[in-house]
């Protein structure tokens, strides 16, 4: 009975899964081996999904087997040698992971900063956050901290000039 009912969920949604698969990574090879991930973790899982839920699981599934899938193609660092639409695919996904990779050491050299200027002085710490993180303007700043905007300008510039002192040579490596 499980294997019938699978057969026909998997002629029901197996297109739909191979077209998401192809739109998301460019390549057919890389969405078959896709949809059979999803539909092997969909038959270990089948009946604790609810009927009316189906393809929607199938396609979250689907979504977090694409992330997978990036995922190890960035540890292993394929070189991309051919020049097919799916090799400008793969090579658009690869400037994508590497602006990912940017940014995610960007968040560590700011959560360093932060927590060393935290460390150094707990004001400025506080307009740091506001200004850099919250986005808040000098007027909202200076409203929250109950100090006048000269007083918080003051203490943004002590906090720059400390930042620029302790992690300057990171900022221009950046």
């Amino acid at each position: 009975m499980k294997d019938k009912k699978f057969e026909e969920y998997f002629k029901r949604y197996c297109d739909l899964i191979m077209k998401i698969g192809v739109d998301k990574t460019g390549s057919y090879h890389d969405a078959e081996e896709i949809c059979q991930q999803v539909f092997i973790s969909f038959y270990l899982h089948m009946d604790s999904v609810a009927e009316d839920l189906v393809k929607a699981w199938l396609i979250r599934c689907t979504k977090n087997a694409i992330v997978d899938h990036y995922r190890k193609a960035s540890r292993q660092r394929e070189v991309v040698t051919d020049t097919s639409e799916s090799a400008i695919g793969n090579i658009a996904v690869d400037r994508e992971m590497e602006l990912s990779e940017i940014r995610l050491d960007n968040l560590d050299l700011m959560g360093r900063v932060l927590r060393t200027v935290k460390a150094a002085n707990q004001q400025w710490f506080e307009v740091l956050f506001m200004s850099c993180v919250e986005g808040l303007s000098y007027a909202e700043m200076a409203g929250k901290l109950n100090v006048p905007e000269t007083v918080l300008r003051a203490r943004l510039y002590r906090a720059r000039m400390f930042i620029k002192e302790k992690f300057g040579d990171e900022f221009r490596d950046e």
